[in-house]
């Protein structure tokens, strides 16, 4: 049966188990398309009466919403990274990174895009909006509608639906979860369906469209919640043939992802750093490093000592 019990709201972020001053709560997260898209535009349509004056020249083109873990930025021309808060805005020409045990999500007025640890995404300052995923992963979310242009090396994926993307050395691995994709690269163009994915190696087209792998199963902990200690960590298991996976926790009432860890086989062990329930799931990879769709959802629930 579902867990009861404080889980952390959507709008809200979790109270931490540290004390404030190490890391406490910050505000709350604007929420829904509408809201994102009224932003985004007082904010391009004013930006010196919304924030201090920056060296930058880029349109603002996304916010942060959720930074787990430092998450960093560089402006265009520039080799200096400072962190990004939440609530500040991504510009064209900016670099963004996360790092080992990063989370971070950015909102679009047309899609969300959440990037995983070791991760790095670029906005390119040309006339036509794009975002470059440098390395590591990537989730593009836009439903209903074609999200921006991906660029992955060589190759650029137009679309819309939800799109998970790896970006390993001269590699790129995409998982059409949602809707209907198209990925091209060296004069060829393949078309990647919900539950299907494909792999571009840079200076070749993309490979043919090919089933997603199975999801991995038998989750502990799985439907009926574990209960741990506050800053004890969880030992999560579950069961799949693949080496690598992906394991995500999310809010109990909301499928915005909290903390990312890219592992290998189970178990796994995961600090959790907030009281409440938490649902968590985990994606398998297969050698061609195609993910799976996520698995059914486990629950914890974390409670004072």
């Amino acid at each position: 049966m579902a867990p009861f019990g404080p889980g952390p709201l959507s709008s809200r972020r979790p109270r931490r188990v540290l004390p404030p001053a190490a890391g406490g709560e910050r505000g709350s997260r604007a929420r829904g398309p509408l809201a994102v898209v009224a932003a985004s535009l007082l904010l391009a349509a004013a930006p010196a009466a919304s924030a201090p004056a920056r060296s930058s020249s880029g349109v603002i083109v996304a916010k942060l919403v959720w930074g787990e873990q430092p998450v960093e930025r560089a402006e265009s021309g520039s080799a200096s990274w400072r962190r990004l808060r939440e609530g500040e805005a991504l510009r064209t020409g900016d670099h963004l990174r996360t790092s080992a045990s990063g989370v971070a999500r950015l909102d679009f007025p047309w899609m969300a895009v959440t990037l995983g640890p070791s991760s790095e995404l670029s906005v390119p300052p040309k006339a036509v909006l794009s975002t470059v995923l440098e390395r590591g992963r990537a989730e593009f979310s836009g439903e209903g509608r074609d999200i921006v242009k991906i660029e992955v090396g060589e190759g650029e994926i137009r679309g819309g639906g939800r799109l998970v993307l790896w970006r390993e050395g001269k590699r790129t691995a995409a998982t059409a979860l949602a809707g209907a994709f198209r990925v091209s690269a060296r004069g060829g163009t393949v078309e990647i369906r919900a539950g299907e994915g494909t792999t571009i190696s840079d200076g070749g087209p993309p490979a043919e469209a090919g089933p997603l792998p199975g999801s991995p199963g038998e989750l502990v902990p799985g439907p009926d919640p574990v209960y741990v200690q506050a800053g004890k960590p969880a030992e999560l298991r579950w069961r799949a043939e693949a080496n690598t996976h992906h394991i995500e926790v999310l809010a109990l009432k909301s499928d915005d992802v909290l903390l990312a860890r890219n592992v290998g086989t189970p178990p796994a062990r995961l600090e959790i750093p907030w009281l409440g329930t938490f649902r968590w799931r985990v994606s398998s990879r297969d050698p061609s490093g195609v993910e799976s769709p996520p698995s059914a959802p486990g629950y914890v629930c974390v409670v004072e000592k």
